[in-house]
């Protein structure tokens, strides 16, 4: 009789053991869906397909001003070319990003124009059409980082290039706190959608 007794005691500890692992397993297995669950976005197209945003180029950097005084303005132009795409959007401009080795980005005082003539790394016979941005670069890079917050009037609708001549002007109140510094890795990014 002893020995009937142990087995009977014995199969429910072993069916709640099973059931426990088959527990743990299911909640496991459930851990695990939800740390592999993902989604995309796909439906968007920058420089490819029907979309097709080329700078001129390639070349060198189109800033290399190493020596600005206060109240000293250096401009430069450059060249963007387009396709038609088959629901055109604007061509935007906005920030991407740059390196500041003090506060100096708070005294650069930015301007960027659309227009014509000229070519990248010569403003000689640019035409502006439109002045799309004015204040310093700290506040171009906080307020345009991307394609909805851009900058641009250009439409795609036609294939065409538009030239944008970007003027720097170190503020007269620059203060000699920011002598010697430096602004480096400045990224203007040009983006047009299809859609």
């Amino acid at each position: 009789m002893r020995s009937s007794l142990r087995k009977s005691s014995a199969t429910p500890l072993l069916a709640f053991g099973v059931s426990m692992l088959l527990v743990g397993l299911l909640a496991m297995s459930a851990s695990r869906a939800a740390f592999a669950s993902t989604t995309d976005n796909s439906a968007n197209v920058v420089g490819a397909g029907t979309v097709d945003l080329v700078g001129e180029g390639p070349g060198p950097a189109l800033f290399n001003a190493s020596a600005l005084i206060p109240n000293h303005t250096v401009a430069n132009c450059i060249v963007i070319y387009h396709d038609t795409a088959r629901n055109p959007r604007a061509v935007r401009l906005y920030s991407g990003g740059f390196t500041d080795s003090g506060n100096l980005a708070d005294y650069l005082n930015l301007t960027i124009e659309e227009g014509t003539g000229g070519s990248s790394g010569n403003c000689a016979g640019f035409a502006a059409q439109n002045t799309i941005t004015v204040g310093t670069l700290t506040d171009f890079n906080t307020n345009h980082t991307n394609y909805a917050t851009g900058v641009g009037l250009c439409s795609v609708a036609t294939p065409h290039s538009m030239t944008y001549r970007i003027t720097f002007t170190l503020d007269a109140a620059t203060p000699n706190a920011q002598q010697g510094e430096r602004l480096t890795a400045l990224v203007f990014i040009w983006e047009t959608l299809d859609g």
